[in-house]
C-alpha cells in the first residue's frame, strides 16, 4: 500500500510514516511508479503503523508504543484488524 493511502486509512499525515522510517520503526517495500521509485508498505507493516498509531492517541510516547506494538503484533491472537487501526472488511 502507498504512503498517502496507509496514512489516509489511519488518518495521519504521511510525514508521521516517514518519521516512523527514520526512527526504525518500519521499513517500506520500494515499488517503480512511472520512473519514480515510490514506498509500498507490505500488510504487516501496514498493521504495524497502525498499532504504534493507536498506542500514540492513547498517550503512550513513541518508543514505548512501538515496543507495545511489537508486542502485540508478536501474539497473533491478540490482533485484531480494528484493533490495529485497520478496516475490518481489508
Amino acid at each position: 500500500m502507498r504512503l498517502t493511502e496507509v496514512a489516509k486509512q489511519l488518518g495521519i499525515l504521511p510525514d508521521q510514516i516517514r518519521w516512523f522510517e527514520k526512527k526504525g520503526y518500519v521499513e517500506p517495500g520500494w515499488t517503480l511508479l512511472k520512473r519514480r521509485r515510490v514506498r509500498d508498505y507490505p500488510e504487516d507493516e501496514v498493521r504495524k503503523i497502525g498499532c504504534i498509531v493507536k498506542y500514540r492517541r492513547q498517550g503512550f510516547e513513541h518508543d514505548v508504543a512501538y515496543q507495545k506494538a511489537m508486542k502485540e503484533l508478536s501474539n497473533p491472537r491478540l490482533v485484531h484488524p480494528r484493533q490495529a487501526g485497520l478496516e475490518a472488511n481489508k
